[in-house]
């Protein structure tokens, strides 16, 4: 392993450190956004008389992600940073719905508004909704609120399938070159605070940097290296920049699309985008482990702090438990083809990095290459403001070896509520509909920005999750399974569980009893730390102990699925912290923040 010696003794932000806030998958979409279509402008929202341009509350709770409510949770995020003094903001992709022009835009403003008035500097990189092709296409969305609860179509194109559509060139997904180009002020193209500013198609000069000789070429169509498999030129938006004196933030674009072979590579269809991350991006782009390396080495020389991100992860983000969940659930299932391998992760702890700060997957984890060992490469997932838990990361370099990060959970949010008329319009409209899904009105009375998006969650569980991550009789028992009953279960003597498990199936199926369990390992799994104090501590202290518990069970059972959850469950409960801790950058061991 290529180990980092960090050897700076000053830091050039202020005596207290060096502060860096990470907003992860803020999904933005402009609910004030201009379509420029007479076909539809927006729905009128009761509560202000605008035009709303947001998505129904139906396709939010099928969605990993909300789509409108998290353009506030922006809003008081940045709001928060600029009264804790921070000027130093990292959006780790997906920062839009899905690069679309209005979005793109909408997003700029609020930048050039924090930055302009209160002297933010954003440093962008790209995640796979943007962009969605690497030189864009026609894009659009079915499930707009129109008028009188109703879903709305709206496309860049009109579609046979949707004759009812209107037609906004605004919905379109933009490629690299546009997004790049209007996002260039937000760490895509050198800025003149930059101290450092350098990217992996030019030489390394570090002594020789001159601002407006790196602008001349830094556009993003010259930075480009030929597909491993078409052999064709795609644009790499990854760059070094030093903000302030003493740490180099390197942005990796790990985004990778597939060819499909038609004549013309910058049709609309030649390109397919995939949400893999760095296992594809370690074999298409060889090229960026070159440039880590030798990024890696000039930092060591020069006594500079590289911290890594990307809106890709880099290490294990389930606590060592990825292998079993994908025995269990199936590989493809809860999103387990996005873990990066042991060997790829091992590649790029080789090239240099040390500390990686990450989105993508909405959850809240500190992982590691060597969690027995702290050691090799910290990963640091950062959740989406747009999911539960919504929540940012601080990263603060107390010293020249020492690196505080914490978690800032968005419970309070002004303006989460604006459109909950709205809603309510179209859950009228859909409960007069027979046989769609109804999404529980309750969700409206949330208290807050958190009991919204748990409920999200929770709304999500039951319209989704149960439905297309898990093995059918394995997911009724845990969506149903009493408090007491598992408690029971795990104190009986083992011969007796299968016929113990099953009368407890039986009664679940009779009676559609619910229980916590199912809602507590999504808590844990997506939460982390942030979830702990959001669970009665008596069944925390269950799951916690579960490891310590005999689990061994007949495979092939439903007895030996539950016995294998649940050993899943445990491990999840451990691992580093992940809310407020130390990484000690010598040795990379991380200590809670007591």
């Amino acid at each position: 392993m290529l180990v980092i010696a960090v050897q700076v003794t000053v830091f050039g932000q202020n005596e207290a450190g060096i502060k860096v806030a990470f907003l992860a998958d803020i999904h933005l979409q402009d609910v004030y956004g201009d379509f420029q279509s007479e076909e539809f402008r927006g729905v009128i929202n009761p509560r202000n008389g605008k035009l709303a341009t947001i998505r129904t509350m139906s396709s939010q709770l099928n969605s990993t992600r909300l789509f409108n409510e998290n353009y506030f949770a922006l809003l008081a995020a940045l709001e928060d940073l600029r009264q804790k003094g921070i000027k130093l903001v990292v959006l780790p992709g997906d920062y839009t719905d899905d690069g679309q022009p209005m979005n793109i835009l909408g997003l700029k403003k609020i930048l050039k508004l924090y930055s302009g008035q209160n002297g933010m500097r954003f440093f962008i990189t790209t995640g796979n909704h943007d962009p969605v092709s690497p030189f864009g296409s026609p894009g659009g969305k079915s499930d707009f609120l129109g008028e009188n609860g109703q879903t709305q179509a709206v496309f860049s194109l009109q579609r046979t399938d949707q004759s009812s559509s209107a037609i906004s060139a605004e919905i379109r997904y933009w490629g690299y070159f546009e997004i790049c180009e209007e996002l260039k002020d937000f760490g895509f193209s050198p800025g003149k605070e930059d101290l450092f500013w350098t990217h992996p198609f030019i030489p390394f000069d570090y002594e020789g940097y001159d601002f407006q000789s790196i602008s001349e070429v830094s556009s993003i169509r010259t930075r480009l290296f030929p597909d491993p498999k078409s052999g064709l030129m795609l644009p790499d938006a990854s760059y070094l920049v030093e903000p302030v004196e003493g740490l180099w933030l390197l942005a990796l674009d790990g985004n990778v699309y597939s060819y499909s072979g038609v004549e013309n590579q910058m049709d609309s269809v030649a390109w397919r985008g995939s949400s893999i991350g760095f296992n594809l991006a370690s074999k298409t782009k060889a090229h960026q482990l070159q440039w880590i390396s030798r990024i890696s080495q000039e930092a060591k020389k020069r006594g500079k702090t590289l911290v890594s991100f990307s809106h890709y992860p880099l290490a294990d983000f389930h606590n060592g438990a990825s292998a079993d969940m994908k025995k269990l659930f199936g590989a493809e299932k809860l999103q387990l083809t996005r873990v990066p391998d042991e060997q790829v992760s091992k590649l790029y702890s080789r090239a240099g990095i040390r500390v990686h700060f990450a989105g993508h997957m909405h959850i809240n984890d500190t992982g590691s290459l060597n969690p027995e060992a702290n050691e090799e490469l910290i990963n640091i997932q950062v959740p989406s403001l747009a999911a539960f838990p919504p929540a940012y990361k601080i990263m603060n370099l107390k010293t020249d070896h020492i690196m505080e990060v914490k978690t800032q959970l968005l419970q309070k949010v002004d303006r989460f509520d604006e459109f909950f008329d709205l809603y309510k319009i179209e859950h009228q409209w859909l409960s007069q509909k027979a046989g769609l899904d109804h999404w529980d009105l309750g969700i409206l009375d949330a208290v807050d920005y958190l009991d919204f998006t748990q409920q999200h969650l929770q709304e999500l569980i039951r319209l989704r999750f149960l439905k297309s991550d898990w093995p059918g009789d394995l997911g009724v028992l845990v969506n149903g399974i009493s408090q007491y009953q598992l408690a029971e279960w795990l104190e009986a003597p083992s011969s007796d569980r299968e016929k113990l498990l099953d009368s407890y199936f039986q009664s679940i199926q009779k009676s559609n009893q619910k229980g916590p369990l199912m809602e507590d390992f999504y808590l844990i799994k997506n939460g982390g730390d942030l979830s702990v104090g959001l669970i009665p501590t008596d069944r925390m202290e269950v799951y916690r102990n579960l490891e310590k518990k005999n689990l061994n069970a007949g495979k092939g059972t439903l007895n030996g699925q539950f016995a294998d959850f649940l050993s899943i469950f445990g491990k999840l409960c451990k691992g580093l912290p992940s809310d407020e801790f130390f990484i000690d950058l010598v040795d990379l061991s991380v200590k809670r923040v007591d």
